[in-house]
């Protein structure tokens, strides 16, 4: 069943809503509401009775699964480090014993840089890149918005910049359900044409370097300033009674088994070739790792006991389960905009006024706006490649340059939507609000995504 234009407004009720009331939960549940509501031709009990549904579906998925347990396990791992002593030794090797980071520039740099090295999974370099760096963020008074800002941009755009994950085979297999021949080869050539995915991650760094904030970011700056002189005034600036100080080995180690195994989980999971591998499931191996790894130098140097181990495990995991919950109503959004077409509606919509030169614009336009609105980069590009690229084949577009407008459109959503799965991951790892990351990065996409979309137009003429 087609259901047209009412098909985008679940997206637009809950998004808008999102970042007027900065009320994810009930944005996100109202969201689900009118969307099965219209699925269930107006039948209100069966709207109600679809939320169920939809977050049973969600549960049925086996990676959804794996997602939040690693996720809730990632949190759990972190405060047990942090008790433990090991995220206080971290920044003490950093910032004192090194002086590697020196400035709340050099701070958010390692920050961006971590980001990168680990870009085998999107989720996997928010989590590691925004956990173990937030401390240190925090003690050069850097705001959750901008270190949430900072891990984002660079998780799934260096994925779709650096494919050698998941992310580079499902590229393929979309351009070569497109018709594309040769798509290893065109995958290759579209990278340096993902004109807004270079743009997003090098605007960390220019924005970093230059101190150049703006909008909701700088308030959000200026905000934690404000509130550490607040602190210190009022006498409250003391490290609490359970935060020990150990070696950075307690956070460096684990860590790095977790990375390791979740590289070796993805050759053994891809039968050897690592970009076929299970991403999520090898980052679930490799936190257990992590955790393992964590529990055995902390009983061997006597940190804690295990009675107190485990709790502060136990602690973590059970924090995190309010970014379960808001990760679960995404998901189960997403899927019912899948349901009502709403990706294709948009595509079709668009469809009408494509031409030659500004196919690839009108492109990445199309894919920006249906990733914003469905929150997914791989269904975005599952839906417009396959009907832009006949276009390109009878236009004689250049399709690498299409190719690499479908991604920069896809990847907008991805890192600007709130109901995509890196949000909310970037956001928990940084323990920052879903609609205050959204809101202060977004001057920041939108400029990228102007400056993207005026390339694609001279490409579009000059290719």
């Amino acid at each position: 069943m087609e259901y047209g234009i009412l098909s985008i407004i679940p997206t637009i009720v809950a998004v808008g809503l999102a970042l007027t009331t900065k009320n994810v939960y009930v944005s996100l549940l109202l969201g689900l509401f009118i969307g099965n509501v219209i699925v269930f031709d107006g039948n209100i009990l069966s709207g109600v009775d679809g939320i169920i549904k939809s977050v049973e579906t969600v549960f049925a998925d086996g990676s959804n699964l794996t997602t939040m347990l690693a996720i809730s396990l990632m949190g759990g791992m972190i405060l047990l480090i942090q008790k433990a002593g090991g995220v206080n030794g971290f920044i003490d090797f950093l910032t004192v014993r090194t002086s590697l980071i020196r400035s709340k520039k050099s701070a958010n740099f390692i920050t961006w840089l971590i980001g990168i090295i680990v870009f085998v999974s999107a989720n996997m370099s928010s989590l590691i890149a925004g956990s173990i760096m937030k401390p240190v963020n925090d003690k050069y008074l850097t705001s959750p918005e901008k270190q949430a800002f900072i891990v984002h941009t660079v998780s799934a755009p260096v994925c779709a910049l650096i494919p050698l994950s998941s992310w580079g085979a499902y590229m393929i297999s979309v351009l070569e359900n497109s018709g594309v021949e040769g798509a290893a080869g065109v995958m290759i050539k579209s990278i340096p044409l993902s004109f807004y995915v270079i743009l997003a991650v090098a605007i960390v760094p220019i924005m970093i370097l230059t101190g150049f904030d703006f909008g909701p970011m700088k308030k959000a700056e200026q905000r934690v300033i404000e509130e550490d002189k607040l602190a210190k005034a009022s006498g409250v600036y003391e490290k609490g009674e359970d935060e020990k100080t150990t070696t950075c080995l307690l956070l460096i180690l684990p860590v790095a088994a977790m990375i390791a195994v979740t590289i070796i989980g993805m050759y053994i999971t891809g039968d050897g070739n690592i970009l076929n591998g299970a991403g999520m499931r090898s980052f679930l191996w490799g936190v257990l790792s992590g955790i393992a790894i964590a529990f055995i130098m902390i009983l061997a140097k006597r940190v804690m006991t295990f009675k107190e181990a485990s709790a502060a495990l136990y602690e973590g995991w059970i924090g995190m389960l309010p970014i379960i919950i808001i990760l679960t109503f995404a998901l189960g959004l997403g899927d019912l905009v899948s349901t009502l077409g709403t990706g294709a509606y948009l595509a079709n919509a668009f469809s009408g006024i494509l031409s030659p030169a500004l196919l690839p614009v009108i492109a990445f336009i199309i894919a920006l706006i249906i990733s914003f609105s469905t929150g997914s980069s791989w269904g975005t590009m599952a839906v417009v490649l396959p009907l832009v690229m006949p276009m390109a084949f009878t236009m004689g577009t250049s399709i690498p340059l299409l190719a690499g407008a479908v991604w920069s459109g896809g990847l907008f959503g991805d890192q600007s939507s709130p109901i995509s799965d890196t949000t909310v991951v970037a956001c928990s790892a940084t323990k920052c609000g879903i609609a205050e990351h959204i809101r202060s990065q977004l001057p920041y996409t939108l400029s990228v995504a102007l400056i993207s979309a005026l390339l694609y137009v001279a490409a579009g003429f000059i290719m």
